[in-house]
């Protein structure tokens, strides 16, 4: 069954909508995602998080309702994910350089702040995670009988596990 059309990619972003060029975080489902015959997961993910109508194998029309769970995740898991961010750039400052020398050690200091690559690794795996265990605890609204017949289960994001498995991160440093 067709989908409708759907962007290549579909992420979240820490910080939130960067300039061009600073550190970030991104988690969600990338372009290079794909499902065995070659449809994008991150076209899934968004039918699954804003609802569509497709049509079905006979012509009919099919209401996919929305379930939001990537603006559900970062809803209620963003104010976490920037504590943890602050909490891994306050311990990466924390980390020694070479004791006497405090020019060596102003130096550690910019290049730890002007390359986050390990706080934002750390924050971006916790995206992975909260998003991939958000998917697993959906269960509203339920499957469709038909669709519960077809997979025969109703677990509304689950089916295959690729959406779930597909869910990663990028740092851009």
């Amino acid at each position: 069954m067709p989908l409708p059309s759907a962007p290549a990619s579909m992420t979240t972003t820490m910080p939130s909508a960067p300039p061009a060029g600073n550190p970030n975080v991104r988690a969600g489902f990338f372009k290079t995602a794909t499902e065995v015959d070659g449809t994008p997961v991150a076209a899934i993910a968004a039918v699954q998080e804003f609802g569509a109508v497709v049509r079905g194998r006979e012509g009919h029309s099919i209401v996919i309702p929305p379930r939001p769970f990537l603006r559900q995740t970062v809803a209620t898991r963003r104010t976490a994910w920037v504590r943890l961010l602050a909490q891994e750039l306050k311990t990466s400052l924390r980390t020694p350089g070479r004791a006497g020398d405090t020019r060596h050690a102003l130096q550690t200091l910019v290049q730890r702040l002007s390359t986050p690559t390990q706080a934002l690794t750390t924050v971006g795996k916790a995206m992975q995670t909260d998003i991939t265990q958000t998917i697993h605890q959906t269960h509203t609204p339920p499957n469709a009988p038909a669709t519960i017949r077809h997979k025969g289960f109703d677990k509304p994001l689950v089916e295959t596990g690729t959406l779930q498995n597909s869910v990663t991160f990028q740092v851009e440093a």
